[in-house]
């Protein structure tokens, strides 16, 4: 399985450390799983920008012909 190394100051890795232990999972397990939950996370918050900008630009023809700038 494809793999890639990350370095951490001592700081940082005792709190991995720490926490892994908290959870009751090998330190590379929570590794795994933090980042691929921000990952998953991040692309999901974009997928919804995007279509929230899509909906506002099809809202704002209509708004703009129902309500022409002169009548706001």
């Amino acid at each position: 399985m494809p793999g890639i190394t990350i370095e951490f100051t001592e700081e940082e890795l005792a709190e991995l450390r720490a926490e892994a232990k908290e959870q009751g999972v090998a330190i590379k397990r929570l590794a795994h799983d933090i980042l691929t939950e921000d990952v998953v996370r991040r692309r999901q918050k974009q997928r919804f920008i995007e279509g929230a900008t899509e909906k506002a630009r099809e809202l704002i023809v209509e708004f703009d012909q129902r309500f022409p700038k002169g009548l706001r």
